[in-house]
């Protein structure tokens, strides 16, 4: 939900299609173990921990402040925008969340990369796709692991960052997923206006994060995906009504305990907030204007939290 679409067709006979699907599937398993070797060899000292944060629009001097010291960029000039300190993870736009296709070709991939892969502020990180969803494009899996495995014929330091929703409509999205890129992002948003008077529902949230677990994702390729947004503001033009609400202070100190007891803060390989700045149909009071104003002040709770993770140290 941090960025705003064929399926495969089968043999005219029962054999042609099993082979097919037997193809498919022996090539994603290759994939897959091509995936785990070179994360294996790009393995690399410790640093400090990562924080990213999405929709800035500039807005880099308040994204520091608060501690996130990772942004979303698309272009090679937004890349090398960005101030002393604060890196960029590429987004690549997106694929097989609505349209089964890719936004961009694999051409134009191998000249994004070629561009950015030695950047000084470049973080080496690909956000390749926002919640791709298989019941919607059954061959989403063997399409991440394809586009998972180009990147890394192209930069093999590089990793790839896909968010999966694995909402109770697609229970199975972690299972079909996990293999296809590096980092998964889990985006539980558990506070909504229906949950106003009796709280965020923690529950849910340790739910989502353990079926991930349960699928065999580790706490190492884990990114936890905060909520820092609420949708009482956002624009007319929506096509829902508002459902999501901006947590309180206390809520917001919970979801964080209850992240770093599930995807310990030594074991993750970065951590993002959803979402920095506005998006019109989306999402509206976000964390820019969370200061003790008229939203709470998550900002200050932001820095806090990440300030003290310092003296630790995030894997590679």
């Amino acid at each position: 939900m941090c960025h705003p679409t064929t399926r495969r067709s089968f043999g005219a006979s029962t054999t042609g299609a099993l082979s097919g699907y037997a193809l498919g599937r022996i090539a994603l398993l290759m994939i897959s173990v091509a995936l785990a070797v070179t994360r294996l060899a790009v393995a690399s000292e410790p640093r400090e921990h990562w924080h990213l944060t999405v929709n800035l629009g500039g807005d880099y001097a308040g994204a520091t402040s608060a501690g996130f010291n990772l942004a979303d960029v698309s272009t090679l000039y937004a890349l090398r925008m960005l101030p002393e300190g604060m890196k960029g993870v590429y987004w690549l736009g997106n694929g097989y969340n609505l349209e089964c296709s890719w936004r961009l070709s694999d051409r134009q991939i191998t000249d994004v990369i070629t561009a950015i892969r030695d950047e000084p502020k470049f973080s080496g990180i690909y956000y390749i796709s926002d919640e791709p969803h298989p019941a919607v494009c059954p061959d989403a899996p063997q399409r991440l692991a394809e586009r998972t495995a180009l990147i890394h014929s192209l930069d093999p330091r590089g990793s790839t960052f896909a968010i999966v929703l694995n909402g109770s409509g697609a229970p199975n999205e972690f299972a079909q997923l996990k293999d296809s890129v590096d980092y998964i992002g889990i985006d539980p948003y558990p506070c909504n206006i229906k949950n106003e008077l009796t709280g965020c529902s923690y529950r849910a949230l340790r739910e989502r994060i353990d079926r991930a677990l349960a699928a065999g994702i580790p706490s190492t390729r884990i990114v936890p995906v905060f909520q820092t947004f609420g949708q009482v503001c956002t624009s007319s033009g929506r096509k829902y009504s508002p459902y999501y609400r901006m947590p309180t202070v206390a809520e917001t100190e919970m979801m964080l305990a209850i992240w770093d007891e599930k995807v310990p803060v030594k074991d993750r390989p970065f951590d993002m907030a959803y979402s920095w700045g506005k998006q019109p149909t989306l999402a509206c009071p976000t964390l820019q204007m969370a200061d003790g104003g008229s939203h709470p002040d998550l900002r200050s709770v932001y820095k806090s939290y990440f300030t003290n993770m310092k003296g630790t140290f995030a894997p590679r």
